[in-house]
């Protein structure tokens, strides 16, 4: 079973981003201490993300975000 910050990059690379730009996300403190977090914040998970990447997410990776965040608890 993947760990939340394996199952982010996954997401991120499936999404289209580079494994460099994954990885930087993945790295970052912010981005760390959101995914350590239990519950997972999937809000202020995904507000850290785009600080820290700028991604683009169009409205149907958004969504896909939000099913697959909103999960962890």
């Amino acid at each position: 079973m993947l760990d939340r910050s394996q199952h982010l990059k996954l997401f991120l690379t499936g999404s289209g981003d580079s494994q460099a730009d994954a990885d930087t996300v993945v790295s970052d403190k912010w981005v760390q201490e959101e995914l350590n977090r239990h519950p997972v914040n999937p809000e202020r998970l995904f507000w850290v993300m785009r600080r820290v990447s700028h991604f683009e997410f169009n409205p149907i990776q958004e969504n896909q975000f939000w099913l697959v965040f909103g999960r962890y608890r």
